[in-house]
This record gives C-alpha cells, structure tokens and sequence, in this order.
C-alpha cells in the first residue's frame, strides 16, 4: 500500500486546526493571545535572570577561593590559581576531567607562580602520558583505597566456603587494611595520592606493625605483647593484595606505583601452634565443671543452664573434632542415628553430617562420634530452661535468650571464647589445671581430636577424612606434637637393659 505526502495545503490546513483548537482553549480559560505571549515572555526572562544570578553567585563563591586564576598551556580544561582561605596562599593546580566530570587538584608546593607554572605544565603531561596507558585521571588515597576495596569485597560475602567471602573473613580482612590506613597517617601521607605516595615506604610497614602495642592480648606478666611475625606477614598479604587486585586493577595506579613490601622472617619452629590439653587435663577440666562451675553458689538459674549446655558444647567438640564454625552451624536434622551401628553403640553414638555451606573446605563430610549422651542432655537443658527449641530445621546451639531462641538464632564464636576463658581461668584457680602458658583457644579442642586420634593408632587417612583436611597438613601440623607424646612407646625397652649378676663387675 502507498502513501502519498501530504501536501503544503494540507499541512497549512492543519496548523490551521491546531491554532483554533488552542485559541478555543484560551476563550474557555478567559486569557487571550496576546496575554499568553506577554506571560511567556516574562518566565523566560526570569528563568534567564535566575540563571544569570545563580551563575554570578557562583563566580562570587569561586573568587572567595580561587585567586589569580591562570590557564595553562592556553587549555581551557587546567588551570593554576592561589587558595584565598590559607595564609600563605600557594599555588594550586586544578584539572577537569571531562570523562569523569571531576576536577582534580593538589598544592605545587610553592608561591612563585612562575614556579607554578612550571610545575603544572609538568603534572598535566604527567597525568594525560598515564591516561593514554589506561590509567584512571581521577586519583584516591590510601584511605579511600581502603574504603572502595572495603565495598568491593563486602559484595563477594557469602555463607558458603569458596564461594566467596565469608563474614568472619572479611572481618578479617578488614582490620588487615586498616593497619596501612593507620600507617599512612603516621607517616603522614594521609592526604597524598596513591601514585604520589613513595614506593618504598612499604619495606618498613611490617617493622611498623611489629612496634604497636597489642592492647587486646596481655602476657601472664601482665605486659603488652607484640604481634608475631606470622601474623604480620597476613596483614602485609592483604595490603598486597589490596593494591594487585583493586587499586591497580581498577587503573588507579600502574605496576611501578605499588608500593614495594618485605616480609618478616619466621622460622618454621616460631609458626604459631594451637595448644592442646592432654586426655587427663580434659577429663579433669570437665569434672571441675559439672561439679563447681555448674553448681556456682550465686548465680541465677538462666546462667546455671547456660553453663551445663556449655560444658556438653565443651564435650562435643573434643569428640568430633569439628571446627568452631562448623558446630555453631549444627541443626539438629544434622544428628542423626547410624544405621550402621548395632544396637549399644546406637545409644553411645551419633552420625554429625557437615554440610557444605558450613564446611571450611567447601566439601561436605560425615563423623561418627560418642556424644549421643550429650545431645540428649541438651535437649532436656533446653526444656528446663522453658523451650522446645528442637525442631528439625532449628539450630542446634542458639543464643539462650527469650527473645533470640525462638527467632532460631545460633550463638556466636565471641560468646564461646568467652565461656572458654572462664572455665580455664576458673579450672585453672581451683587447682584442676595448669596451662603452663599454653594458649587454649576453642581450636585447641580440634587439636586434641586429631592428636588423640593419632595416638590410638587411628590410620591418618581416616584422621584427615574425619577433621575435614588433608593427610599432608596433618603430617606437617601433627608430627611433632604425636613424637612427644608417644615418647614412651618410643623409647620402649631403651635403657632398660638388665645386666645379670654372673655379669656384673662385682663377680669379675
């Protein structure tokens, strides 16, 4: 089908329409041409004076600022001018970034212009030269680094290993980078730029750590202790990491620009281990808290529960063997009855199924371990404690609260560490152990599983299949403490030598 143009008549015709349609508009709402005319005229000028005022306001604020402003290069787009708001006022230089739609700027460092000049001409080729490599205009400091990587990570946060960043994680990391924040400020370079600031003030960073007071650990002195070389060499890690992997990823900054890092030296003997508790501290420790702790003169019914469940949750980790995260995700569809058992270890033992979104290695896992006793006595501390928290899907451990227990909301590693402290302090003080500086911490209770295991002649491959790692880590984790403590199966029979009497010296 064809369409013919509409032709000069028929587009006057309806122009024609469309004017009489308006004028008819205007007769209804009482207002004739000429006043419509007269109305729009008078907007327009004041919209063009506003503007006019907005703009010269504008230029007032900016002349408050921005003395003696001169173009560089003859560009429109870089300019130097002297800061009115400081004393000695020095010059400045200031650069648009049209891509950005950002201006730029920093001091010269001088209140010779000619000077100043000099320098901006310099500092604009310096920043085109790194814009024609790809590297961002528009520059951050250490501080803003430390943010947007911040918000970069916190995006990657996942429950589930290896699938992201976990929470405890990113805490992690998080106090990390904060230490180079911190250490920018002291070496004053707060303000500066990444690309401005000296490579080589990172070689130092780590002796700098190294020289804080560590204000959240004290010695049995009472000292401050200073933070281990392992420990520094994370943060330094992480500060790497931070400027590889977002700062010069992002064209921030080029590969010459990352500042340069030494690690400390740490001796294979110095790596941090987990101190253990030997089979008969354990038993001891949890006679002193069935029979004191738990029965403390003073405190309240809700504290007496909240310390019997404790003190099974102190059991169950030295059984299983399994990672503070992964029984604090424990649900109670995850303890199960082995049909595989006969029919007494069905009442001593229980199947513990990991999930993999629990699992430190991303891996699920089953084990097999004697804490059926205790699972139950959990149950009845909950009903005693007014709740019937034990529904298939509910987590095995919640925060024993009124208002959280039923929101289904499991405790919190801060909360066990504290419990930890205080039955080793109080084990401790009434003579039922002796750490002996030991550091017990809640993965000394990992520690013990797989020693003890080790120790019962329990296969390695077993072991690492049962704890959720590999045979390798548990041979270079493991060795030295099973050498020490099967030292008399070692030296068995050495020594031991009976010389008889027909023998002796004395019948020579």
């Amino acid at each position: 089908m064809n369409f013919d143009p509409p032709t000069n008549d028929e587009i006057d015709e309806s122009k024609d329409r469309q004017i009489s349609g308006l004028e008819q508009i205007l007769g209804s709402m009482d207002v004739d041409t000429e006043d419509l005319i007269r109305l729009v005229t008078a907007i327009g000028a004041l919209k063009k004076n506003k503007k006019g005022t907005k703009e010269q306001t504008k230029e007032q604020e900016e002349n408050k600022v921005f003395l003696d402003k001169t173009f560089v290069l003859g560009r429109d787009d870089v300019y130097i001018y002297r800061d009115n708001r400081t004393k000695k006022k020095g010059w400045y230089i200031r650069i648009y970034e049209a891509r950005y739609r950002k201006h730029w700027g920093k001091s010269l460092k001088t209140t010779n212009k000619i000077l100043a000049m000099a320098e901006a001409e310099r500092i604009y080729a310096e920043r085109k030269g790194r814009m024609s490599i790809g590297v961002r205009p528009v520059s951050i400091t250490a501080k803003e680094l430390v943010k947007l990587y911040q918000q970069e990570r916190r995006k990657e946060l996942t429950d589930i290993p290896h699938q992201g960043i976990t929470p405890a994680s990113f805490d992690s990391l998080c106090i990390h980078i904060k230490y180079w924040e911190k250490y920018m400020e002291e070496v004053g370079h707060t303000n500066t730029y990444l690309e401005d600031i000296p490579t080589e003030l990172g070689l130092t960073f780590g002796q700098w750590i190294k020289g804080l007071k560590k204000t959240t650990f004290l010695s049995k002195n009472g000292h401050n202790s200073g933070r281990n070389n392992y420990t520094i060499n994370h943060t330094i890690a992480a500060v790497k990491k931070m400027y590889r992997s977002y700062a010069k990823q992002h064209k921030y900054i080029t590969e010459n620009e990352i500042p340069m890092f030494k690690y400390l030296k740490v001796d294979r003997e110095q790596r941090p281990k987990r101190d253990l508790i030997t089979k008969a501290e354990f038993t001891s420790i949890c006679r002193w808290m069935q029979y004191k702790w738990c029965n403390e003169k003073g405190i309240t019914k809700k504290e007496q529960l909240k310390r019997r469940v404790y003190a099974l949750v102190f059991t169950i980790s030295h059984f299983t063997g399994m990672r503070p995260k992964e029984q604090l995700g424990l649900r109670w569809e995850d303890i199960t009855i082995n049909e595989q058992d006969d029919k007494a270890d069905k009442k001593i033992n229980r199947l513990v199924h990991i999930r993999s979104d629990n699992s430190k290695t991303g891996r699920s896992r089953d084990i097999i371990a004697p804490i059926a006793p205790q699972v139950e006595r959990i149950k009845k501390h909950y009903r005693d404690f007014g709740f019937e928290p034990c529904k298939q899907e509910n987590f095995m451990f919640p925060k024993m609260t009124f208002s959280s227990i039923n929101s289904n909301e499991p405790t919190t590693i801060v909360a066990w560490n504290h419990r930890l402290k205080d039955v080793i302090k109080g084990a401790e003080q009434d003579g039922y152990f002796d750490s002996r500086g030991r550091n017990i911490t809640l993965y000394s209770a990992r520690h013990h599983y797989i020693t003890e295991a080790l120790l019962r002649g329990v296969d390695m491959y077993d072991v690492a299949l049962n704890a959720g790692t590999s045979i390798t880590y548990i041979e270079q984790t493991y060795s030295h403490v099973t050498t020490l403590m099967r030292s008399k199966e070692i030296t068995k029979g050495l020594g031991a030598h009976r010389v008889k009497k027909k023998d002796s010296l004395d019948n020579e």
